[in-house]
């Protein structure tokens, strides 16, 4: 008896970290300090994964061409949280005021989580 209590003990264990791992997600936002929301995946156009030698970015378009540059001027040298779903996934600072329709993403985040990012705001 308690051999197969194990075994189903383990399988709900295994099951309950597969969801983990597979957990897909549908939201990217972008928040201030106090957790507003500045931006949605609505407010993007399209996404994609820029490498360099020693670092990721991420590049977004989007659909307003002023809302980046109202973003960025308002936040100037203050750090933003990117959210994949309701996991963190980076926290840049806001360097230079954009005047075009796209940012760029420079942050710590993994490959997995840019390829998500990007994945989510492209479907």
């Amino acid at each position: 008896m308690r051999l197969i209590l194990s075994a189903f003990a383990a399988l709900f264990l295994l099951i309950g970290c597969q969801q983990e791992v597979d957990h897909e997600y549908n939201e990217v936002s972008i928040k201030d300090e106090e957790s507003n929301v500045l931006v949605t995946s609505a407010d993007f156009e399209k996404a994609s994964i820029q490498e360099d030698s020693d670092r990721l970015r991420v590049k977004v378009d989007f659909k307003d061409s002023k809302l980046p540059e109202e973003m960025t001027e308002q936040y100037l040298n203050e750090q933003v949280y990117i959210y994949l779903g309701d996991k963190e996934i980076a926290s840049p600072i806001i360097r230079k005021v954009t005047n075009n329709d796209s940012i760029q993403i420079i942050g710590d985040y993994t490959k997995e989580e840019a390829e998500q990012f990007v994945s989510v705001i492209n479907q």
